[in-house]
């Protein structure tokens, strides 16, 4: 499963146009597309759904980084410099040629994970098991169809994972292993979360009275899952700054929303298109603003750290508090009152 085989013959049948279709392909498991779709979601069909949706994708990429980091097992390209990088097109440099080993179940080559794991103290080269993309598109399609009980969705969910999976083996950024490390993974907790949409707990997660700021047990647990963890996780070098500031920025944001209210869903599909928009042009905005401000100061040494990396992410996920505060000063959202709020 951890053999380069199967990908160089992939790779030696593609073709220019074939490579921009699995690129394209590749581009829906990356984080602006699951930013977008879970706007989508929230601020155009059902808020309290669209950000459940969020937390399984948060919790995908947190255990999926940290798993990633504790196993610590190298890309394709790294192992064989016969494996062209076609997602970004960089030059592979790897002194390996191929992964000895034989079999189908053999693990890539000591020589080469003692190399690769002797590089990452010095150099920033990426973890390859479990496949982000997979984990995170299971995820989503699976959590989507679960939260909005659609057959559609449903249907569609295995067809989008397989098209997920061969397009990272194809691009050369994933073992066979890799991919289906990330299905499972991506299972696992999808599983988890179709479990805790049909237990009571669900309904606890927008009770305002967990959030405040008093000594009860379950606000004690939603003040430990929704901010430390991460924060120890980041401590410990098992997940980015770019994970990191997602996690806590779209949680900080929730904390403040559910202080003042939930937004209701109500509204004319205009009022709903809109609200998506505004939220999108905010979030988009400020990604954009923090990405030239940053690239600006990289000539300083600044850029590419993991601080960096937090408030590049941390920032465009906390605006989802302004939007929703825009939005109702605009008429286009109504707050539940605190009685109304389960």
């Amino acid at each position: 499963m951890f053999q380069t085989e199967p990908i160089l013959y992939l790779q030696s049948l593609g073709t220019e146009w074939f490579t921009f279709l699995m690129v394209m392909i590749t581009s829906m498991g990356s984080a602006a597309f699951f930013a977008g779709i879970v706007i989508t979601a929230s601020f155009g069909i059902d808020f309290k759904k669209g950000f459940l949706l969020f937390q399984l994708l948060l919790w995908t990429a947190l255990s999926t980084e940290t798993l990633k980091a504790l196993i610590a097992f190298p890309r394709p390209d790294f192992v064989d410099s016969r494996v062209l990088n076609l997602e970004s097109g960089i030059e592979n440099i790897s002194p390996f040629n191929g992964n000895e080993e034989s079999g189908f179940f053999k693990l890539p080559d000591r020589a080469i994970l003692e190399a690769f794991r002797l590089q990452k103290v010095f150099l920033d080269s990426p973890f390859g098991f479990p496949s982000g993309h997979v984990a995170l598109t299971t995820a989503l399609w699976g959590g989507a169809s679960h939260v909005f009980n659609s057959r559609l969705i449903s249907r569609m969910a295995p067809m989008v994972v397989l098209l997920m999976a061969f397009s990272r083996m194809y691009l050369g950024r994933h073992f066979l292993g890799d991919v289906l490390g990330g299905f499972v993974l991506g299972l696992v907790l999808l599983s988890a979360f179709t479990y805790f949409l049909k237990s009571p707990f669900k309904e606890e997660f927008f009770n305002k009275q967990n959030f405040q700021p008093v000594f009860r047990q379950k606000n004690l647990f939603f003040y430990l899952t929704m901010f430390v963890v991460p924060v120890i996780l980041l401590s410990l070098s098992l997940i980015s700054g770019e994970v990191a500031g997602f996690f806590l920025g779209t949680n900080a944001a929730y904390l403040l929303i559910i202080r003042k209210g939930l937004p209701e869903d109500t509204g004319s599909k205009e009022q709903r298109a809109l609200r998506v928009l505004i939220t999108l042009l905010i979030f988009g905005l400020s990604s954009l603003v923090l990405d030239i401000g940053f690239d600006s100061m990289g000539m300083a040494g600044y850029s590419g750290t993991t601080f960096i990396e937090f408030l590049k992410s941390f920032i465009p996920a906390f605006t989802i508090w302004i939007s929703v505060n825009t939005c109702v000063k605009l008429g286009l959202y109504y707050r539940t009152s605190a009685e109304q709020i389960e």
